[in-house]
């Protein structure tokens, strides 16, 4: 079986360098809705069978320029949630936000809408679910943050290949494992 993750194209959203809490939530919130730049990428639709992408509009909009067939839209494959820590009135670096938000769900802190075990949880319904379609060539189009978490999933259940420790937009990192 072979599975290709690949991350959405960069998202068109800029932001100011120092934000509040809520400026910050704002700003995530304006993100998941935000236009995509599109990359000059086609995947040859021979090579895969199926394809998944996350139901956020980055991933949907990426998905149909990489792969202009039937796509399989699953809420399984949304990005982590982020949210900012409960800093109210300091402003910080937007680095540091995302940073502290990366963090704060690391230790399943209240502040994440949510906990580790809950995304390990959802990517293994996930990866089981893709496994157990008759498909062996499968495309996956999804998020950075999540798709670090698939790797894991993968790499534990044998998978072997492109690993990477930060994702690059619009590029295909194949897992493969015999079946």
């Amino acid at each position: 079986m072979r599975i290709g993750l690949v991350r959405h194209f960069r998202v068109d959203c800029p932001h100011t360098f120092l934000l509040t809490a809520e400026e910050f939530r704002e700003w995530v919130k304006l993100y998941d809705c935000s236009t995509i730049k599109i990359a000059d990428m086609t995947v040859d639709v021979s090579q895969w069978e199926k394809c998944y992408c996350s139901d956020l509009p980055r991933a949907i909009e990426s998905a149909r320029h990489i792969y202009p067939t039937k796509i399989t839209e699953s809420m399984l494959l949304r990005e982590v949630p982020i949210a900012p820590i409960d800093l109210p009135k300091i402003k910080l670096p937007w680095a540091l936000w995302l940073i502290a938000g990366r963090l704060a769900w690391f230790f399943s802190h209240h502040s994440q809408p949510e906990t580790i075990k809950h995304t390990k949880d959802r990517v293994k319904r996930l990866v089981a679910n893709i496994m157990q379609q008759s498909e062996t060539r499968v495309l996956v189009v999804t998020h950075g943050f999540l798709m670090l978490q698939i790797q894991r999933e993968l790499i534990a259940l044998g998978f072997r290949g492109d690993s990477f420790k930060a994702a690059k937009y619009g590029t295909i990192y194949n897992f493969e494992k015999e079946m």
